[in-house]
């Protein structure tokens, strides 16, 4: 499911820059930004309806703080949720 994406940005990454200098493909992202965040929110909501136990909620904000209110990366910040998660499971959190 991933290959496509990962192989794209591994043959493209390095005209990336010329990219965003040509005017058409700007327009193009610009468009695309505000899309893409629909979808991902359009993700969200049903994922969402799964989250039933406080340990999550408080895992889940967490992310959210360190992605949106300290603009950290996000590899490191799903890495560093799952890390918390098991954690928590290990501990003898209830889980889902």
């Amino acid at each position: 499911a991933f290959a496509p994406s990962f192989a794209l940005i591994l043959l493209g990454g390095r005209r990336f820059l010329a990219l965003r200098e040509n005017l058409d493909a700007r327009a193009f992202l610009d468009g695309a930004g505000p899309a893409a965040v629909g979808a991902i929110f359009g993700a969200f909501v049903p994922l969402a309806s799964g989250v039933d136990l406080a340990w999550q909620w408080a895992v889940a904000a967490g992310a959210a703080v360190l992605l949106l209110g300290l603009r950290r990366g996000v590899a490191p910040v799903i890495l560093g949720a799952a890390a918390a998660g098991a954690l928590i499971a290990v501990a003898g959190a209830p889980l889902p």
